[in-house]
């Protein structure tokens, strides 16, 4: 593994951790989204990370440069969509999900690919599996698919959910019930609406 693809890897291993985007990541260590949006999506990228970059992520993750985050934590269970991560080695299909989720994102600051690992939103059409395309600039309206963040600030720790938004409250859209969370831009917030989504072949 080159340092390159270490660091990649130590990158996505701490999103997966916090329950966070690329770009929720580069807001929290103060510094431009592209600046870990460009590496993490296009393989073709020539430049490693700077060991100032490289510090600024590990303190957002209260860990060292390199130090990957325990594998078990208190808080939270399986999570429900986790970020989307680039094949460069992908076969002819996964080449081609790879460059059309590239595409919806290209060219945007602020558009984040995540992929659905639960059933919470089947009866909105969206199933395990489906890659969600999250812009965090667009302001929510009713009825809108959002990706929030449900933060447990002893913890430090923040899970990231996909709701119906009925203000003011999120709400799950499947064949159990569950109970309204509603929004207060404290413990919930609302980091962005999706604008669309990709199916893989099955």
């Amino acid at each position: 593994m080159t340092p390159k693809e270490q660091q990649l890897v130590w990158v996505r291993a701490v999103m997966a951790h916090l329950g966070i985007s690329a770009n929720e990541l580069a807001n929290r260590a103060k510094m431009a989204p592209s600046t870990i949006q460009k590496p993490l999506n296009d393989p073709e990228w020539p430049h490693i990370l700077s060991g100032r970059t490289m510090a600024k992520i590990a303190e957002v993750a209260g860990l060292q440069p390199l130090e990957f985050p325990p594998r078990s934590g208190g808080g939270f269970g399986e999570p429900e969509a986790t970020p989307f991560v680039f094949n460069k080695e992908a076969d002819a299909i996964g080449s081609n999900l790879d460059r059309a989720v590239r595409e919806l994102c290209r060219g945007r600051n602020g558009r984040d690919p995540w992929v659905m690992r639960s059933r919470v939103l089947e009866m909105s059409g969206i199933l395990p599996g489906d890659i969600l395309i999250v812009d965090m600039n667009l302001q929510p309206r009713p009825k809108d698919i959002v990706c929030a963040q449900l933060y447990q600030w002893q913890l430090g720790k923040a899970e990231t959910v996909f709701r119906v938004y009925e203000p003011p409250y999120l709400l799950t859209n499947s064949g159990t019930t569950s109970k309204p969370v509603p929004v207060d831009d404290q413990d919930v917030v609302i980091k962005g609406v999706v604008d669309g989504l990709v199916r893989p072949r099955q």
